[in-house]
């Protein structure tokens, strides 16, 4: 990069841009491709653009930031886009609403027959008002009631639920809904008010939450948000240094992710037009760090050898201790984790792909910043278990051009005797290019013999040209670009997916030779997550990103741990069976497999292409 160039991150876009030294972060946003809002034309009057500069030089505040941002937020480094200007490299946070378009969060996934259990049920009561000659208190009155007309007996409840108590059973004349967990009243609400649930599927890029009917099980709203973590590293590694090495790390990184579930609950409960005490009950599934983190138990021991968890068993803390604002004595369970890097999400994937229950011997991938391998073998043993870090480059973090999956985001790539062929989110202008996009990209230039086994871009091919950072394919150029600039894959970008799939391809191998598994004996493969709902299967296999086993089948599940989470929320049987899950898994620790890093080696080559392509059958690229 040139010296005079500044390298601006956006986060948690994903976005990374270089700008001449005194362009405004607004300016550098567009650049990149990012829709900031900006009202009043970038004139410093409207404070839609709002920012905030984690590290780097962005100059002074000027008149009309210090007019429009308290000194407090000034110092917090809250900045307005339109007039900071950028004097060394730069990382930022954008907040969701200084967006003009959103990313694409991914919350579908399995649809689950659950048997509706739930741990808090609503149960009605009807009692009369206290007079002169009846002086039982409010709950005494209302618990009287509650055995008379259901049978239940010994009810408690806390102070936080009985401040809740008395108002509202003047307003709804003595008649109202008690959330009962156990023997426990967690919370009151108007007359045939059902309660809810929240799950959430806690990942290290994404945070998916559902809000279901406790009764009925319907789900009622399902929405997305970007963990706000990324700000601090983005992976786990990095965000445990921070929670380790920084003073307040830990505390920061709980905060960030508690204010972010609470702000997700609410916007779900508004858009099921419920009240948000009636969400009586959660349950949370992340990875281990995640788990940690949320819960602020020590770090430490998860970021050295040999990499245990505090604990592995579940865990139910109440709602208000995370800072949750639901029902006033609503538990939060947080599902079992197995060891240091498998977590609970991992428990709720095999939960929902009813992998502990397979009859065939089938693989289970779940794809992200961290991949969890599960091999389930009907005759034993039954799970078996790893945990490779294949980094953040399927988000589109470390490539050139990369970004998250937002509109402008290439996600498909076919190069044809025409052409370039791009498939491109929100079918407008290209910016960047996603996780699945550069998947594709990578193995359309194995296909066409532009890269060779060992991932080297062939410097005479046609197309290949040499860049600023080396040589590269365009993908798009310039002129049709929403960011007026070039996008390109880079033999950097090639070797940040040779690594990630690397890991994958290497944990997978590793699985099958501890288990004694023969890979003509898998039936079937079961790609999870978020990147794994987009990933073209052919792509995945075709540079082996995928283990490419005979006699399976391939089948993409979407949300896997967000199903097992929510249906884990729904039934006291599914939770149980999350413990079992947890307990039965043998876990595999690749690094300690012997000849881990020769095979790790040898997974991130390319496989062997028997006939490689003609000049003639190369595409035409554009501006080659």
């Amino acid at each position: 990069m040139s010296a005079e160039l500044c390298r601006i991150d956006f986060e948690p876009v994903g976005k990374r841009v270089a700008v001449p030294a005194g362009t405004s972060l607004l300016d550098a946003a567009q650049a990149a491709g990012i829709g900031l809002a900006s009202v009043c034309g970038g004139h410093g009057h409207c404070g839609r653009c709002l920012l905030a500069v984690l590290d780097g030089d962005a100059g002074e505040a000027g008149e009309a930031e210090r007019g429009l941002l308290p000194e407090s937020e000034l110092a917090a480094g809250q900045r307005l886009a339109c007039q900071a200007r950028v004097a060394g490299n730069v990382r930022v946070h954008v907040p969701r609403a200084s967006l003009v378009t959103s990313q694409r969060l991914q919350t579908g996934g399995l649809a689950r027959d659950v048997t509706v259990e739930a741990v808090v049920r609503g149960w009605q009561a009807q009692t009369s008002a206290p007079t002169l000659s009846d002086h039982r208190s409010d709950f005494d009155r209302v618990a009287q009631a509650l055995r008379a007309a259901h049978g239940l007996d010994g009810l408690t409840a806390e102070p936080a639920v009985l401040r809740q108590l008395s108002p509202l059973a003047r307003r709804t004349g003595w008649r109202l809904t008690a959330y009962v967990r156990d023997h426990e009243v967690v919370g009151f609400a108007a007359p045939g008010r059902r309660p809810a649930g929240l799950a959430v599927d806690l990942g290290t890029t994404k945070i998916a939450g559902y809000l279901a009917d406790l009764e009925t099980g319907e789900e009622l709203a399902a929405a997305g948000v970007m963990n706000p973590q990324i700000a601090y590293g983005e992976d786990v590694i990095a965000r445990l240094a921070h929670a380790v090495r920084q003073p307040g790390g830990a505390e920061r990184l709980a905060g960030a992710v508690r204010s972010a579930i609470n702000d997700l609950a609410g916007t779900l409960a508004a858009e099921a037009g419920i009240a948000r005490d009636q969400i009586a009950a959660a349950c949370v599934a992340g990875n281990t760090a995640m788990h940690h983190l949320l819960l602020a138990l020590p770090t430490r021991q998860l970021s050295a050898s040999p990499f245990v968890p505090a604990t592995s068993r579940p865990v139910d803390v109440r709602a208000r201790e995370l800072g949750l604002e639901l029902a006033p004595g609503a538990y939060v369970q947080m599902l079992p984790c197995v060891s240091g890097f498998v977590g609970a999400d991992h428990v709720a994937m095999v939960l929902a792909t009813g992998l502990d229950r397979a009859d065939r011997v089938a693989v289970g991938l779940d794809i992200g910043t961290n991949t969890e391998i599960a091999l389930c073998r009907p005759a034993g043993p039954a799970l078996t278990s790893a945990s490779c870090a294949s980094g953040p480059a399927f988000e589109g973090a470390h490539i050139r051009d990369g970004m998250r999956a937002a509109d402008g985001a290439i996600e498909g790539v076919r190069f044809t005797p025409d052409g370039v062929e791009l498939r491109v989110v929100g079918d407008t202008r290209p910016t960047g290019i996603c996780g699945s996009g550069i998947v594709d990209a990578v193995a359309e230039l194995h296909r066409t013999g532009l890269i060779n086994e060992r991932g080297r871009l062939r410097r005479d091919a046609p197309g290949v040209r040499r860049g600023r950072d080396g040589l590269e394919v365009l993908l798009a150029p310039a002129a049709g670009t929403g960011s007026g600039t070039d996008i390109v894959v880079t033999q950097g970008d090639v070797d940040e997916i040779q690594l990630a799939k690397g890991a994958i391809a290497a944990g997978v191998r590793v699985v099958l030779a501890v288990t004694g598994t023969d890979p003509a004996d898998v039936q079937e493969v079961i790609v999870a997550g978020a990147f794994g709902s987009y990933l073209n299967i052919d792509s995945a296999l075709g540079i082996g990103l995928l283990p490419r086993f005979p006699r399976a089948a391939y089948r993409q599940v979407g949300n896997a741990a967000g199903a097992g989470a929510k249906a884990a929320l729904l039934s006291a049987t599914e939770r149980e069976r999350a413990w079992r899950i947890a307990d039965g898994i043998g876990y595999v620790e690749l690094t300690t497999f012997p000849g881990f890093q020769r095979l790790f080696a040898r997974s991130m080559q390319f496989p062997t292409i028997a006939d490689v392509p003609t000049i003639a059958d190369v595409p035409r690229f554009p501006g080659g």
